[in-house]
């Protein structure tokens, strides 16, 4: 999981965010809610404290968490991860040199001047994509800005209360799936259906509803309101009209009954190579979604490194996306959504296999186990 994006320094080396009501850690879902103690055996926690014990129990110490990225993440090699994690552990260089047969404890001393190096250039590559952005930010001639929240837009009657008194805008994007689904239909009623729009109208457009534009203009394109080209400069609203023909109040009015209709499909799905056969196999709340994942896959951005490159490799053509196991609520009574998802996806690894040479899956611990 990347957690850098948008995110402080002093927020990672915590690793969990401090939002109105809750503490949320970064590597989970897990929320705490602030004002309550927490009693952990005979000890009575504050609720800072109890995020800081919910995250040592579920994921160990924030350093691994974060070193366990890989060098994706961190841009170290996998003999520098180890050293890193040893130092961290307490290890002497003697112990270090024995552990990883290093041939001499003078290599070690040289491993060690190099990370501080990279930690020289880390801070000066923040502060040069800090000025960068601000050099960005200062060329554009139009800045966004929040005006009062257009009156055409109102959200639905459940939904008010995500919504702040003052400005009328969305203050929190922590929803359930089938909120953020109603809330994301309800937005897209804004757009024209037979009108191109470029991405800085889309934005004036959002920025008055929630600030994280940037989120919400994602959504509506990963769950099927909007489309955009593979450049992500033009977007259109996915409409049935064609030009010149049917009323944009009749075509407004079925996007309300579908929007209300419409149950959140989610489930398991597999995506195949046609070439060599490989598959993935993965986990949504809402195979809508599916689409934001296409859309990182057509522009190199996709989370899975050898799916990424194989893609790159033999094109989007070459490529099926399938639903292997759409959830029915009925057959889950008391059991909530993530641990269904869980549950399913570890019935279908274990069923396909798609590890090594037959997919792009990592191998998860629990299967390491059973092939060890």
């Amino acid at each position: 999981m990347d957690i850098s994006e948008n995110l402080s320094i002093e927020v990672m080396e915590m690793g969990y965010v401090e939002e109105n009501r809750d503490y949320c850690c970064l590597f989970c879902d897990k929320k705490v809610a602030k004002g309550v103690i927490y009693p952990v055996g005979e000890v009575l926690f504050e609720d800072w404290r109890y995020m800081e014990h919910h995250i040592e129990v579920a994921h160990g110490s924030v350093f691994e968490h974060l070193l366990s990225g890989g060098r994706e993440s961190t841009g170290l090699s996998d003999q520098q991860t180890k050293l890193l994690s040893l130092i961290y552990a307490g290890k002497s260089d003697k112990e270090i040199q024995q552990e990883l047969q290093i041939g001499s404890l003078s290599t070690i001393r040289n491993h060690r001047f190099a990370l501080r190096k990279k930690e020289k250039q880390a801070k000066t590559l923040v502060a040069v994509m800090n000025l960068l952005k601000q050099q960005q930010e200062l060329l554009v001639s139009e800045p966004i800005s929040h005006k009062p929240i257009d009156k055409s837009f109102e959200p639905p009657t459940e939904l008010k209360r995500y919504f702040s008194e003052e400005d009328g805008r969305l203050t929190s994007y922590q929803l359930k799936e089938y909120e953020r689904e109603q809330l994301v239909a309800e937005v897209a009623l804004l757009f024209k259906s037979r009108k191109v729009y470029a991405e800085k109208e889309v934005n004036e457009i959002l920025v008055d509803i929630f600030e994280d534009y940037m989120l919400l203009r994602r959504e509506l394109v990963d769950r099927g309101w909007l489309t955009r080209n593979d450049e992500g400069s033009e977007y259109r609203l996915v409409s049935n009209l064609a030009d010149g023909e049917g009323s944009e109040m009749d075509f407004k009015k079925e996007m309300k009954l579908k929007a209300k209709e419409e149950k959140v499909s989610y489930g398991i799905f597999q995506i195949k190579n046609l070439t060599n056969g490989k598959i993935f196999v993965g986990s949504t709340p809402n195979f809508k979604t599916l689409n934001g994942l296409k859309f990182s896959l057509n522009n190199g951005v996709g989370n899975q490194k050898e799916l990424q490159a194989d893609w790159d490799v033999y094109g989007k053509e070459q490529f099926e996306f399938m639903e292997l196991e759409v959830v029915d609520e009925k057959d889950w009574k008391g059991v909530n959504k993530k641990k269904i998802l869980e549950m399913l996806l570890d019935k279908w690894l274990e069923e396909l296999q798609p590890f090594g040479d037959n997919g792009y899956n990592g191998l998860k611990k629990s299967f390491k186990k059973l092939v060890a």
